[in-house]
């Protein structure tokens, strides 16, 4: 199975490759801005549209009946300093990563955003797989981190295969089937992760994009309480809400902030006190050179050295010259150029 599943993953990956080359790859062309950018993904009338208008700025025409939206629209989301790009693009239907729908241009859309909303309504369950199932389609993997493989390439000697965990679900076979699909006959493979098949296949072929998700359940206003349970019971939501009504709208916009995994760095003059009131909007595992290039392009190349007062060093006022290190949340820095 896992080697039938790596050939047509390589099919796919030579269609898709002739398809870029004779320009047929479709996306709506959107210009990011702000902090991150959120793609709100599902099926057509789950209330995409009115959640957008409910937590954003944006304007996005409301329709009762199904494609009311047929581009892509932003939003921005202002919460806690950050400004988070919102997008509302065309409902998702069955069969999506194929092209059905609009589905392509709605899921290349996807593949830019730093999170996915999926947005359920009540009455249909059920969708919640199919869209997940389209996502994956497209190479998306959503709250999944890469898998610790590492391969590299040799000139002759075939395949040496390491693992310092016990593997359960792939054998020798399977994963040199699968490297030999892929014409890596010669490489050496280090796994230090239990994975499955399909995990080899996405280290092999690197091209998979992993996002943090969050699932959404609108209209919970149309249906009673005990209903709601049921219904959580299976969909597993992170979150419950009517967009219309505006319920639990705030408790979202919170829920998205911490899922971006934002982080808030203030910056200091030298001789001046931190601006404690304006912070820079980061991302957890930003370092230095992060903020640097977020400040002005050429900080990377005039940077001496800065001072840290904060989580990330170990005393207030640390002087740090690597561009590599890690900040924390509420850091202050104070930068020094040449």
């Amino acid at each position: 199975i896992g080697l039938v599943k790596a050939k047509l993953a390589r099919i796919k990956e030579e269609y898709q490759r002739k398809a870029a080359a004779k320009g047929k790859i479709e996306g709506f062309a959107v210009k990011r801005t702000g902090d991150a950018t959120a793609i709100i993904v599902g099926f057509p009338s789950v209330g995409k549209s009115t959640l957008l208008n409910a937590i954003t700025n944006a304007n996005s025409p409301v329709g009762s009946y199904a494609f009311t939206t047929l581009t892509c629209i932003p939003g921005l989301l202002e919460y806690n300093h950050a400004k988070i790009q919102v997008l509302d693009v065309p409902g998702v239907v069955e069969g999506a990563a194929t092209g059905r729908g609009r589905g392509k241009e709605v899921l290349a859309c996807a593949q830019s955003a730093d999170l996915v909303i999926i947005l359920l309504d009540v009455f249909h369950p059920e969708h919640l797989e199919v869209v997940k199932k389209e996502i994956y389609e497209t190479g998306l993997r959503i709250n999944q981190k890469p898998p610790l493989v590492k391969i590299t390439k040799k000139i002759r000697g075939g395949i040496d295969i390491g693992a310092t965990v016990k593997l359960t679900k792939l054998n020798e076979e399977t994963i040199k089937g699968i490297l030999k699909e892929f014409r890596l006959d010669n490489s050496s493979i280090v796994l230090r992760e239990d994975i499955s098949d399909e995990q080899l296949i996405d280290v092999v072929e690197g091209n998979r994009k992993y996002v943090p998700a969050i699932t959404v359940l609108n209209m919970i206003d149309m249906i009673s309480q005990k209903e709601l349970e049921k219904i959580k019971a299976i969909v597993k939501p992170d979150i419950c809400i009517s967009a219309e009504k505006k319920i639990n709208t705030e408790e979202l916009k919170k829920l998205i902030y911490n899922k971006l995994e934002f982080i808030r760095v203030y910056c200091k003059e030298v001789g001046k006190k931190a601006d404690m009131d304006v912070p820079l909007i980061m991302r957890k595992g930003n370092n230095l050179k992060d903020v640097c290039l977020k400040l002005h392009k050429d900080f990377v190349n005039k940077f001496r050295f800065v001072r840290i007062w904060g989580k990330s060093v170990k005393f207030d006022s640390m002087l740090v010259r690597n561009l590599e290190h890690k900040l924390e949340d509420n850091d202050i820095v104070e930068i020094h150029l040449n």
